[in-house]
């Protein structure tokens, strides 16, 4: 009897055919790991091939060897090339089995309906349902037997069968099962990455994410598997593992798995970074972990605290509560103390936020001690989130574009097939202009705060002169906008249309800094490095606004000249700088939420860059983007002689 050809397609975000970084096909190894743990998938059908990288559809389709069944892993950055490759696969194979499933995959009919090359939907965790699926197949039976899928029966019509939740984590492993040694003896061109998955679930239910929502208990995998992946990826020289879990650190256990992927890096080097998604309510454990990690250069981004909103509505419209700012206060100060890197992330789209609240926010992330990174992330709108529901799109008036995403820190930064995000740019409480407005003032921040352009008059004027600091920056683009005739206001304009057009849905553009030439960099990147460029113009022409709020006229001068001394750019090694006030002290203690007025103080400061680059190329791609400006923006070794 022949076997079945059966095909599973997990394309990598960036990964093209020629690419020399590429992600190990975790979700489509599980799940053949699972289905042909069966006997009965084993000895009826034959996998071919993993797809992994976005190769030409034609191309793939071309080598395919009279597929039976074909299923495709889906999310947002490859559900438009699953479309198009299952489409034409259907059009050769008119008998292939063409089966979706994933996280882009809603759990309606609507989907197959305006894709009607699709046999079968996978709704929820894959593993128990491809295994039951293949089986039916194989064996010719009703797909109605199998739980958890959306299909068309002989007469046309839709069935969704039942829904039964997985309980168990006791899967084959594909790392360990030998699922990727083909791939990996087959492409000795590509730097692999792999996904480390050591629980599954999350106890949260946050309306934004469809984590949550599954409505599964968290559950462990067995240490000796973990260990045992990790040992994997030391073996086949992995360069950088991701975090599956929602939440690392939840569990006691996750401080012996720290430990041992830095017992593998120490004794191998590999694998040679890592990032994980942090608990967000064991604060004790992710210090510990992340500790560990910063020991050994493991993860370059460090702890992440996160927020999403600072507002009490917004995060009771999202079903999430934050701790109170002096306990996030306490605890960046335990970072910072340690200098151990902390991010912070904030949502923009959600329900209930206003202007007003969500630059407020902003403002209160400084004043608990995160000046330095923090990320705004636009709000997509995931199918199978509570927030993508019906219901809750028509109560609080959520409306949304799909916009085309960019790639940034490369040149060809439209994949060869365009793939999109649903994000939210208008609700209730927040109008589409408001939406441009608190994004464009984000952007502002990040590249005048976090990436430090002008954060010390920042500092000076919060604790010296009592101005919040939402109302400063919010000040700065009143100035922007009052003076358009300005360099640095042309490129708040520039960055102002792309958010007005990415807000339409019209497009969304390309930013881009001479010196790097075709590399496209995100906004407040775009900003920062046009700056540097001409650092004294962008000063002249922002001393106006900064005189404008009546610092003393010696006050000010020593703060510019700090300002501009303290910063990194490409080939200042060392400088040297004569002050009358304490400022350098008056701003690091700050980092430490140890406010004391300014003195006046003679001082002399030696400021040197440790780590120097002399190109804009270099220092562009290494500072600003490897090492996220915010950590890296200022000069690192300074003496007060």
């Amino acid at each position: 009897m022949k076997k079945k050809n059966v095909y599973f397609v997990q394309v990598d975000v960036s990964a093209s055919a020629n690419s020399q970084n590429a992600y190990l096909p975790y979700t489509a190894g599980i799940l053949t790991a699972s289905a042909f743990s069966s006997d009965t998938v084993k000895k009826n059908c034959e996998f071919k091939e993993f797809i992994f990288l976005r190769e030409d559809t034609d191309t793939v389709v071309s080598r395919l060897e009279e597929p039976a069944f074909v299923g495709f892993s889906c999310y947002c950055w490859s559900t438009e090339y699953n479309k198009l490759l299952a489409k034409k696969i259907k059009e050769k194979y008119p008998s292939c089995l063409i089966v979706f499933g994933g996280h882009d995959v809603p759990d309606d009919f609507g989907f197959m309906e305006k894709n009607t090359f699709i046999d079968v939907l996978c709704h929820g965790e894959g593993e128990e349902t491809v295994k039951d699926l293949l089986e039916a197949f194989v064996q010719k039976k009703s797909f109605d037997t199998v739980n958890n899928i959306s299909f068309r029966n002989a007469d046309g019509k839709y069935i969704r069968t039942d829904t039964r939740l997985q309980t168990t984590l006791d899967y084959p492993s594909p790392y360990l099962e030998g699922w990727f040694d083909n791939i990996i003896a087959n492409h000795p061109e590509i730097n692999f990455n792999a996904i480390l998955e050591t629980s599954r679930g999350c106890p949260n239910q946050c309306a934004y994410c469809d984590w949550g929502p599954l409505k599964t208990k968290t559950r462990l995998f067995p240490m000796d598997r973990i260990k045992a992946e990790i040992r994997w990826m030391c073996d086949h020289k992995i360069a950088f593992v991701w975090g599956a879990d929602a939440n690392f650190g939840m569990y006691d256990r996750d401080l012996e798995i720290a430990d041992e992927l830095v017992k593998a890096k120490k004794e191998t080097g590999y694998p040679e970074r890592m990032r994980m998604n942090y608990a967000k309510n064991r604060a004790d454990n992710v210090f510990a972990i992340v500790k560990k990690f910063k020991e050994c250069e493991f993860d370059r981004i460090g702890a992440t605290l996160s927020f999403q909103s600072m507002s009490p509505e917004v995060q009771k419209n999202i079903g999430r509560s934050n701790s109170s700012l002096d306990f996030y206060k306490e605890l960046l100060l335990k970072y910072n103390k340690e200098k151990m890197r902390t991010y912070s992330e904030l949502i923009l789209g959600l329900p209930g936020e206003t202007y007003e609240s969500f630059i407020k926010g902003i403002g209160m992330l400084f004043e608990t001690g995160q000046h330095f990174v923090f990320e705004i992330y636009n709000c997509i709108l995931l199918p199978n989130s509570l927030m993508g529901q019906k219901e809750y799109i028509e109560k609080y008036g959520i409306k949304t574009v799909n916009v085309e995403i960019v790639r940034s820190h490369v040149s060809n930064t439209s994949f060869s097939v365009p793939e999109y995000n649903n994000i939210i740019v208008e609700t209730n409480s927040m109008s589409r202009e408001d939406w441009i407005k608190a994004s464009v003032f984000g952007h502002l921040t990040k590249a005048l705060h976090g990436n430090g352009l002008i954060r010390i008059f920042a500092l000076y004027l919060r604790y010296e002169m009592n101005i919040p600091f939402e109302k400063f920056y919010d000040s700065v683009l009143t100035y922007f906008e009052e003076n358009p005739e300005l360099f640095i206001s042309k490129l708040y304009a520039d960055i102002k249309e792309k958010t007005r057009k990415l807000s339409l849905g019209i497009s969304n553009e390309r930013l881009l800094f001479e010196p790097t030439r075709e590399m496209v960099w995100e906004e407040h990147e775009y900003f920062v490095l046009n700056s540097l460029l001409q650092l004294d113009l962008f000063y002249d022409e922002i001393t106006p606004f900064l005189k404008s709020f009546g610092i003393p006229e010696a006050i000010f001068s020593d703060i510019l000249t700090y300002q501009k001394a303290v910063l990194r750019k490409p080939a200042e090694k060392e400088n040297k700088i004569t002050l009358k006030y304490d400022l350098h002290r008056f701003a690091t203690d700050i980092y430490l939420n140890n406010i004391h007025p300014l003195k006046k103080q003679s001082n002399i400061l030696i400021l040197k860059d440790s780590k120097t680059y002399n190109t804009w190329q270099d220092f562009a791609k290494y500072v600003i983007w490897f090492e996220k400006i915010g950590w890296a923006s200022y000069k690192d070794d300074i003496t007060e002689i």
